[in-house]
C-alpha cells in the first residue's frame, strides 16, 4: 500500500523500524540459508523476487497513501517458508521503494503491513491446517494458498487502514482501503492459488512447506 512518510508521525515510523529489525534478524537467524545457497535454490529465490516484484510495481491509486496492488506474500510463504518469505518480499519493497513514491522512511512500515502481516498470517495458518486438518493436498491448495491469500490481504487491508486513520493528516480516511480490499482479496486469492497449483503440480521440489508423503503418497 506504499505508504508515503508526511502522512504518519515520526515516533510511529522509528517503533515500525524497531520491530521490522527485529523480526528480520529472527528471520536471518533461523533461517535454512543452505536452501538458496546452492545455484538452482538461488535462482528459485531470486527469480520468484522478480516476478513479485513486477506484480507490485503494477500498481494503481488516485492520491498519495491510496496506492493498491497484489501482494504475493502467500505465495512466497508457501514457496521458501516465513523467513526467506519476509526477506523476499523486503528485497521487493527495496525495488519498489526506489522507484516508488513512498520513500524510505516509511520503508520498515510498508515492509510491516505488505509483508509480515501477510506472510506471518500465512504460517499461522499452515501450522493449523498441518496440526488440526487432514493433511490432504486440496485443502493445501484450497486453504492454504486460495482462502488464506484472500484473508491475508485483507489483514493488510485492515492494517493499512489502521495506520491511515492514526495519521494526522487531514483527507485521508483509513476507510478508504477498506472500499478497495474485496476486489484485491478475489484477485489474491487467484493470484496465490493459481501459482501454488502449477508448483505442486509441476515443480512441487521448489515448495519448502509441500510433503509428497502428507499430501499425495497413499491418496
Amino acid at each position: 500500500m506504499d505508504i508515503p512518510a508526511d502522512l504518519l508521525p515520526d515516533y510511529s515510523l522509528w517503533i515500525a523500524a524497531l520491530i521490522y529489525a527485529t523480526l528480520l534478524a529472527a528471520a536471518g537467524l533461523t533461517a535454512p540459508w543452505k536452501k538458496i545457497l546452492d545455484k538452482e535454490g538461488s535462482n528459485i529465490f531470486f527469480g520468484a523476487v522478480a516476478f513479485i516484484a513486477v506484480i507490485w510495481i503494477l500498481r494503481a491509486g488516485i492520491e498519495p497513501g491510496h496506492n493498491y496492488h497484489l501482494l504475493g506474500a502467500t505465495a512466497l510463504c508457501l514457496m521458501f517458508d516465513w523467513q526467506f518469505a519476509l526477506v523476499a518480499v523486503s528485497l521487493v519493497l527495496l525495488i519498489t521503494t526506489w522507484q516508488g513514491p513512498a520513500g524510505w522512511e516509511t520503508f520498515a512500515i510498508n515492509a510491516l503491513i505488505m509483508g509480515a502481516v501477510p506472510v506471518l498470517f500465512t504460517r499461522s495458518m499452515l501450522y493449523a491446517c498441518q496440526h488440526w486438518l487432514p493433511h490432504n493436498f486440496f485443502i493445501y491448495v484450497f486453504i492454504n494458498a486460495f482462502l488464506t491469500g484472500a484473508l491475508a490481504m485483507l489483514l493488510c487491508g485492515y492494517a493499512a487502514s489502521t495506520v491511515l486513520a492514526l495519521a494526522p493528516a487531514d483527507g485521508l480516511p483509513g476507510s478508504s482501503y477498506l472500499q478497495v480490499i474485496p476486489l484485491l482479496m478475489f484477485g489474491e486469492a487467484f493470484l496465490n492459488g493459481m501459482i501454488m497449483i502449477l508448483l505442486v503440480a509441476y515443480k512441487p521440489g521448489w515448495v519448502a512447506t509441500f510433503h509428497d508423503r502428507w499430501y499425495l503418497d497413499g491418496k
